[in-house]
């Protein structure tokens, strides 16, 4: 007997928001550079959010590395 989900591939199962991976990924940033300037995080968040596919302006991303 099996489910809808146990025939989906394990990736299609778990699919994130674009709202929860950019909390995921400002929380790792944020623990990955404590201590380091709002610029530089902006700069990491900025690339590693290019890396996830998600588009966010560049005053959202100073935004978010202020926080």
């Amino acid at each position: 007997m099996s489910t809808d989900a146990e025939d989906q591939p394990a990736m299609e199962q778990n699919v994130a928001s674009d709202a929860d991976k950019v909390d995921g990924i400002v929380a790792q940033v944020r623990a990955d550079l404590a201590g380091e300037s709002p610029e530089r995080i902006a700069a990491v968040l900025a690339q590693r959010l290019e890396q996830a596919g998600i588009a966010l302006s560049h005053s959202d991303i100073d935004a978010l590395a202020r926080q």
